[in-house]
């Protein structure tokens, strides 16, 4: 599991080097192929160095696809319905993840391995019509493309409409300054707040203990006195993330970022606070009488991770990192998010009996915690912007909305709307 995560690394820099010369489309179509060749060749196999080579290129087609899904949902994407869109991929791959862990052990390996990869090739098939991100082709200088581009993705909309959303990216390309270095894209103040912001969104993710409890998930659970089978446990956890996801989607339009952030580290600071302090007791006295906290704590934790933490901070990149800092910026942070996560899972599950999972559990609650003021404090609200607005709002003062900002952006938006 944990090799992936070089491949990821890997990915990365693969985005790094084609994003602004192939676009974010066809990096994806890049991205489809990748993870067809893996699972040929995990399904044929014969030996751990070949399955190796397998998961390392499914970690390749990972670091490049599910960065650059996101901003691609960000450029296609009417800024009034970017949060449901932006929802769509935590919720399918929720929905991949289930399947595969729930169905995977009553299915022969060939059969899975067809199903799996039968995905990709529909995918590949099918995005292959799809339109290209207007802002990819402005900014490569393909006006007339770019024009027919939004004219798929706005439907009927007259042709002034059309010329307005083009207008529109062509001015938020043209104020965007291209060729920097990565120590000159530094000296500019939006791309350190935006960096920042990101940075710090995929280190509550990093550090809120979903991918350590979601390997450990039946040792958590027998620990606490909780039997379940794996096949079990992954059908049971995978359905209550479902509504959690698409709960987000509804609500980011509705409602803005900053309060799913809040809610949903507020949510998985609790659980797992409480998580611990069950725990901790449970080696004092006897709580067979009250042994369905565990599952109640972890499926909490579960649907509010999912609510948010899980696919907020990939968001986040698409949105706050302007089309010419993208490559750049989401290079940064996946590499250090996936050595970051490869290390959790060796450091907390090396030491698990060491440190005890109370403390464990307090640790990733607190972690939570931060991201709630994080969110309160820090992070902007981008809900209903365009990108020349967020960049816009990224270079005031401050560079953040605090609460009674964001209240009174709130209520200026919705009077304009009146």
């Amino acid at each position: 599991m944990s090799i992936i995560y070089l491949g990821v690394v890997l990915g990365g820099l693969l985005l790094l080097l084609l994003l602004d010369r192939l676009g974010p489309k066809n990096i994806l179509l890049i991205g489809a192929v990748l993870t067809i060749v893996s699972w040929i060749i995990v399904g044929f196999a014969k030996s751990v160095a070949i399955l190796v080579v397998g998961r390392t290129i499914a970690g390749i087609g990972d670091g490049i696809s599910i960065p650059c899904v996101n901003i691609y949902i960000c450029e296609i994407a009417s800024k009034d319905i970017r949060g449901r869109l932006g929802a769509i991929p935590a919720l399918l791959g929720i929905i991949g993840n289930t399947f595969i862990f729930g169905a995977g052990p009553y299915i022969e390996y060939t059969t899975l391995i067809l199903v799996c990869a039968s995905f990709p090739i529909i995918f590949l098939v099918l995005f292959y019509f799809m339109p290209n991100s207007p802002y990819f082709l402005v900014k490569t200088g393909r006006r007339r493309e770019a024009k027919r581009s939004l004219i798929k993705l706005l439907g009927e909309s007259t042709d002034s409409v059309v010329e307005k959303e083009l207008r529109e990216v062509e001015e938020t390309v043209k104020s965007e300054t291209g060729g920097l270095s990565l120590i000159q894209l530094l000296l500019l103040p939006n791309f350190r707040k935006s960096l920042l912001i990101v940075f710090v969104a995929h280190n509550v993710i990093n550090f809120c203990g979903v991918t350590f409890i979601s390997q450990y998930l039946q040792v958590i659970l027998a620990s606490s006195g909780i039997h379940m089978s794996k096949e079990l446990t992954s059908v049971v956890y995978g359905v209550v993330q479902l509504p959690a996801v698409v709960l987000a989607g509804i609500v980011m339009d509705k409602f803005g970022r900053k309060p799913v952030f809040c809610i949903s580290s507020a949510g998985a600071s609790i659980t797992l606070i409480l998580q611990g302090i069950y725990v901790y007791f449970q080696r004092i006295i006897d709580l067979k009488s009250v042994s369905f906290i565990p599952v109640v704590c972890l499926t909490l934790y579960k649907f509010f991770i999912c609510f948010g933490i899980l696919h907020l901070p990939y968001f986040f990149s698409g949105e706050l990192f302007t089309t010419n800092t993208k490559k750049v910026g989401i290079f940064i942070v996946s590499t250090y998010s996936s050595v970051v996560v490869f290390g959790t899972i060796k450091l907390f599950g090396n030491n698990f009996d060491a440190w005890g999972l109370h403390n464990i559990c307090w640790f990733f609650g607190s972690v939570c915690f931060l991201g709630v003021l994080f969110s309160l404090f820090i992070l902007p609200e981008t809900k209903g912007k365009s990108f020349a607005e967020i960049q816009n709002h990224l270079a005031t003062k401050k560079g953040y909305s605090s609460p009674r900002e964001n209240k009174n952006t709130t209520a200026t938006n919705e009077t304009t709307m009146m």
